[in-house]
């Protein structure tokens, strides 16, 4: 057997609507009043905001027929620059409802990565929040394109030749191509529902709905273009998966421009009748707060966060006690005030943005034992070959090789490339990581094949850093790697040689990187080696990596720290 195939799709139980709109009609019609979003809104001085069902129902409506009454047609791209609040999820939705393609785009971005992302996935209107936490992305906006300001809308402009106007939430005024979230929504009165509705009925599951976008292997963020039916349906699965149900209150800061974000946390808790207690940016005095106050009973964290939460200083006074979905060793579980499920694990899975997220795993009701022993199996529909990365031959049970993937959440395909550039000629997609199945029908992933350095939970490209670092002139040589880190999973760490007769520091080239890339990308450590002393291969072309990550391991160490 050279091709694992998962359950039948056609006999998965549990699956609803596939289309975005034809989801939220489901889950509205089955928890009208129940609430669905809790948020402490910064925007607004802190009120509390609680939406239900029908109250998401009637935003996203609302701002799917704002879309329309700004030109919005089938296929066009809707940007999403928000942190995770209502209007976000709002967005999403209302935009799949008209038939257009919704973009979360990154809130750590830094001005150049806006810039590109903007350009990239060709944005026709872009719906924003003013600033999050200091960050003003409004004027991010306006110096990108100041015409944004002058002119419209439409706005006509060259840079942006697909970029029309600007929905901004926490702006009272309209002026240009920038709308002020209140006038943005009052186009909606143009438009009745029925030709919203009539609009999304013409939308199947097969046609394109969310973009996400991750750090690749080159020196551009990439885009993933995923049909109604692969987010959707992860929405279903994944409630599944988590256990997530009328009463299930998750409390997450992951962001819905990741798919842990959109597709593990936001979907599945809809799906399954729960509430999302949201928090735009994770702090964790707040996300203690938050646990306590909204009665929270699953959250959803990396373990980074989860470290921060157990050394704030209101973590052991905390009443936690609501907390069911926690896992036998975890922070949580070792709360004073928590008694969780026994039955629940926290499930143990596979995925990647290319497969909208979990494409393997065991549930939440798998026994822990049983956990340890692989990644877990298959999710309905999908196949997996192993392939040998040098012969390109296919692989059976327990040989360790390439994983190649194909299934009904695999993406359409990249932005900007064709199928023919994204698989292989049976559509499988070689995900770059190593691992193998077993003759029970499980799946092991055994390490990353490729250079990606997976950080907080976040992946970031060393070739990004590498080559925005050929702009700062006093470096003569730049190679970023990931070393070992027990919090983050990875850290990332420059290793640098500076040109002779210049100089410079960790903080300048730190300092240098903030302006051009996210915040999350920039190396914690910066190592300065003499001309000569990084290890290279015979031929000076290449640096040696395993040679380098000790070398800056023992640098980075108390005794030879720098």
């Amino acid at each position: 057997m050279t091709t694992l195939e998962g359950p039948p799709l056609a006999e998965a139980a549990g699956i609803g609507a596939l289309t975005l709109g034809g989801f939220l009609e489901e889950v509205t019609s089955r928890y009208s009043e129940e609430e669905a979003l809790v948020f402490d809104d910064p925007l607004a001085g802190g009120t509390t905001v609680r939406w239900s069902y029908a109250r998401l129902a009637r935003e996203a409506h609302r701002v799917g027929r704002a879309l329309m009454a700004a030109g919005v047609g089938r296929g066009a791209r809707v940007g999403i620059l928000m942190g995770n609040r209502p209007e976000a999820v709002a967005s999403v939705f209302g935009a799949g409802l008209a038939g257009a393609v919704a973009v979360p785009l990154s809130t750590f971005s830094a001005p150049a990565e806006l810039e590109f992302l903007l350009g990239h996935a060709g944005i026709q209107v872009l719906l924003a929040q003013r600033e999050m936490r200091g960050h003003d992305y409004l004027g991010d906006l306006l110096g990108i394109c100041p015409d944004l300001g002058r002119s419209g809308p439409p706005l006509r402009s060259t840079a942006f030749p697909f970029l029309e106007s600007v929905a901004v939430v926490g702006t009272a005024n309209s002026e240009g191509a920038v709308r002020a979230w209140t006038d943005f929504l009052d186009e909606a009165d143009r438009l009745s529902d029925h030709m919203l509705l009539a609009r999304a009925g013409q939308i199947g599951p097969s046609d394109p709905a969310v973009i996400i976008y991750s750090s690749g292997t080159t020196d551009r963020p990439k885009g993933m273009l995923h049909n109604h039916r692969a987010v959707t349906l992860q929405f279903w699965l994944q409630a599944g998966v988590f256990g997530r149900q009328p009463g299930t209150r998750l409390w997450t800061a992951l962001p819905m421009f990741w798919t842990a974000g959109l597709n593990t946390a936001m979907g599945p808790t809809l799906a399954g009748g729960g509430c999302w207690v949201m928090q735009e940016s994770f702090d964790p005095g707040d996300a203690i707060a938050l646990l306590e106050r909204e009665r929270v009973t699953e959250p959803y964290t990396l373990p980074h966060q989860t470290a921060a939460l157990e050394e704030h200083p209101a973590w052991r006074g905390a009443d936690l006690s609501s907390l069911r979905c926690v896992f036998g060793k975890s922070a949580f579980a070792r709360h004073p005030s928590v008694n969780g499920d026994p039955n629940w694990n926290s499930p143990v899975a596979y995925g990647l943005s290319e497969t909208a997220s979990i494409f393997a795993g065991h549930g939440w009701d798998t026994p822990r034992p049983v956990m340890r022993e692989s990644t877990g199996r298959l999710l309905p529909g999908n196949r997996l070959r192993v392939v040998d990365p040098d012969t390109g031959a296919l692989l059976g049970p327990g040989q360790d090789g390439e994983l190649a993937v194909a299934g009904p959440t695999l993406m359409e395909h990249y932005v900007g490339k064709t199928r023919d550039e994204c698989f292989d000629a049976d559509g499988f997609f070689h995900t770059g990581d190593a691992g193998f199945f077993d003759a029970g029908g499980n799946v092991h992933w055994t390490g990353r094949r490729t250079e990606m350095i997976k950080t907080a939970g976040a992946n970031v490209s060393p070739a990004e850093l590498e080559v925005a670092l050929r702009a700062f002139g006093p470096l003569k040589l730049a190679r970023v790697i990931g070393l070992p880190d027990p919090r983050l999973g990875q850290r990332v760490v420059l290793a640098a040689v500076v040109k002779e007769g210049e100089s410079t520091s960790a903080e300048e080239v730190q300092a240098f990187l903030r302006e051009r890339v996210s915040a999350y990308k920039v190396p914690k450590s910066v190592v300065f080696f003499s001309d000569g002393e990084m290890p290279m291969t015979g031929s000076d072309t290449k640096v040696r990596d395993a040679d380098l990550l000790k070398l800056v391991a023992d640098r980075l160490s108390p005794e030879g720290s720098q």
